[in-house]
């Protein structure tokens, strides 16, 4: 299994007992496997089996988890005392009340809680202790660990695999295309059905199974909710705005999209409407759309939105720009074209970034290696390759 050396790195600097680990992310990215390697590496440093307790609450019995206190008790008859604890809690967002059971582990001084979640969610239900949490989001592999993991070049060829395969880590263990599009198929319902299993969700797999088909067809464009009730009854889906409206939050909950809100840089504000959505990983769009992965100006605007998400960055779109990221109150300006074929094509592209001042970061990102133009020395095109698998050159 690949190691997310990032992550791990992540989660050895917070092994403090005051803090909560929290590791969220889309089912099937790898959030149980980092546990089980961080838990490696601590017992080749010396960390005792007793010292771990590894509990998995999708499989737990519904009495159980209703009844939080005693799996507490059942918790501290295992704790080593006088030693450091580590408790990984896996699909933590199972457990009806998360808040006192996680203020009973806290009091303890040598408990590190580790918790793995797959709906955004439950960052709202960890809120009361917010101060206490530090978040690690886990995403499928990039474009760059997918080459690493398979010993490929970072090429037209290898990046053409990745947007076929994706980048769930299990994913690349499947051989054939109808085995790898029955695993992804498998990731979807168990995002869904996990998703619906908590109190208080409405529960239509095939509505929002379809409602994906319809975003994966959209990714590039705005899209409104009455745009996708009509484009669902015109495959003879009925909804209405408002149950729709539910299901297309259910699917960013579960971080099967993610969306991509315009902003105005002048005022700072968003528009809440007309917003753009991005599959998490390519190879789910690919399972959708049957389009096999091509190289297309699409798929690697998608491909390039979820990796700044990868990066850290806080996305939004703009009138102008292709992508509008922050990170670290830092902002820069991006401009993807797949192609330059001429001065023509160069110039339009740039036009937006060139009006910028002269202050602002910015970046024209090019799939096609361009021919000798006449460059803006300050916007150089920069090869989505590189830029791929050196996040520096950004």
């Amino acid at each position: 299994m690949f190691a997310q050396i990032s992550q791990l790195d992540q989660l050895e600097k917070y092994t403090d007992p005051r803090l909560i680990k929290v590791i969220i992310g889309v089912h099937r990215s790898g959030k149980t496997v980092l546990l089980q390697q961080f838990k490696d590496r601590l017992r080749r440093r010396g960390v005792s089996n007793q010292q771990f307790q590894f509990i998995r609450f999708s499989r737990l019995e519904h009495q159980l988890l209703a009844n939080w206190p005693d799996l507490w008790r059942s918790i501290d008859s295992r704790l080593v005392a006088g030693k450091p604890n580590y408790l990984f809690l896996d699909e933590f967002d199972y457990l009806p009340e998360i808040i006192p059971f996680l203020q009973q582990l806290l009091r303890q001084e040598q408990v590190n809680v580790f918790i793995t979640a797959a709906s955004q969610s439950f960052l709202k239900r960890l809120a009361p202790l917010q101060e206490r949490c530090v978040t690690i989001s886990i995403l499928p592999l990039g474009f760059a660990e997918f080459c690493q993991y398979r010993n490929l070049p970072a090429s037209r060829h290898s990046l053409y695999q990745y947007l076929n395969r994706g980048g769930f880590p299990f994913a690349q263990e499947v051989h054939g295309a109808l085995e790898l599009a029955n695993y992804l198929d498998e990731v979807v319902n168990t995002a869904i059905v996990s998703g619906f299993s908590r109190p208080g969700t409405l529960c239509n797999p095939f509505l929002t199974k379809q409602l994906a088909v319809f975003l994966a067809g959209q990714v590039g464009q705005a899209v409104n909710v009455s745009q996708a009730v009509a484009g669902l009854k015109r495959a003879g889906i009925p909804a209405s705005n408002k149950t729709l409206a539910t299901y297309l939050g259910f699917l960013q909950d579960v971080f099967l999209f993610y969306p991509c809100y315009e902003l105005n840089p002048a005022t700072n504000r968003t528009k809440p409407t007309n917003v753009k959505y991005y599959p998490v990983d390519p190879g789910l769009r690919n399972l959708w759309t049957n389009q096999k992965g091509v190289l297309s100006q699409t798929n690697l605007e998608a491909l390039l939105f979820i990796e700044l998400i990868r990066r850290g960055y806080q996305v939004s779109t703009g009138k102008r720009w292709t992508f509008i990221a922050e990170r670290n109150s830092e902002r820069s300006y991006i401009q993807f074209v797949y192609s330059l074929r001429n001065q023509q094509a160069y110039d339009q592209a740039v036009a937006g970034l060139a009006a910028l001042p002269a202050t602002a970061k910015r970046s024209l990102i090019v799939m096609q290696a361009p021919e000798i133009f006449e460059f803006n020395p300050a916007i150089q095109p920069i090869s989505l390759l590189d830029w791929l698998v050196h996040p520096e050159s950004a």
